[in-house]
C-alpha cells in the first residue's frame, strides 16, 4: 500500500518570481507536487509552469509532450528545452487586469523515480486545468535527461512575471509501503 507524506508547502503572502523546494530527501519512491496558482501576466491567455531540477539548465536538458483538451478544438506537441514546460495551469489577468479572485489554474504533477540511482532518467506526468477565457485540461509528460536524485525543483512562469499572492505549492512523498 502506497502512503503519501506532506514533505513542504509554500503559500505566498505576496507575489513572487519563483519557488523553491530543496534538501529534498531521497527517502521516497516517487514525489507528487500540488498547485493551485494564478500568473500576474497581463493577457487573455494562460501561463505555462517552468520547472527545473537540481537548477540545471543544461541545452535539451528536459523534453516533454503536451495534449490538450480545449474549449474550440483539441492540440498536441511536444520539445526539447532548458526546462520542463507544463502549458495551461495558470489563469492570467486580463488586459484590464480584472479577473475573478477564485479564478486560480490547478496542477497535479508526478515526479516519478526521482531518487533512482539505477541509472534512469527523471519522468514527470502532469494532469492540468485552468479556466479564465479559454478553459482547458491538459495532461503532459516529460523527462529530466540526468540520471542524478532530484534534491531542488525550482518553479517559476514560462512567461511571468509572478505567481500572485495566494498561490499555494505542497510537495508530497510517496512510500512503496
Amino acid at each position: 500500500m502506497a502512503v503519501i507524506e506532506a514533505i513542504a508547502s509554500t503559500y505566498l503572502e505576496a507575489d513572487a518570481t519563483s519557488v523553491t523546494f530543496s534538501a529534498i530527501p531521497d527517502s521516497y519512491a516517487h514525489l507528487q507536487l500540488r498547485c493551485n496558482l494564478k500568473s500576474e501576466r497581463y493577457n487573455s491567455f494562460v501561463d505555462g509552469l517552468r520547472v527545473q531540477f537540481n537548477s540545471d539548465t543544461g541545452a535539451a536538458g528536459y523534453g516533454y509532450h503536451w495534449m490538450a483538451g480545449k474549449v474550440t478544438t483539441p492540440a498536441a506537441w511536444g520539445l526539447e528545452d532548458t526546462y520542463l514546460n507544463l502549458q495551461g495551469m495558470l489563469a492570467a489577468r486580463t488586459s484590464g487586469g480584472v479577473t475573478d479572485a477564485a479564478n486560480f489554474g490547478v496542477a497535479v504533477i508526478d515526479i516519478l523515480d526521482y531518487a533512482d540511482d539505477g541509472g534512469k532518467n527523471t519522468t514527470v506526468m502532469a494532469t492540468l486545468g485552468s479556466s479564465l477565457d479559454w478553459a482547458d485540461v491538459n495532461l503532459q509528460s516529460g523527462y529530466w535527461d540526468d540520471t542524478d536524485a532530484v534534491t531542488s525543483i525550482t518553479l517559476e512562469q514560462v512567461n511571468g512575471p509572478n505567481f500572485m499572492r495566494g498561490s499555494e505549492f505542497t510537495l508530497y512523498g510517496i512510500a512503496s509501503s
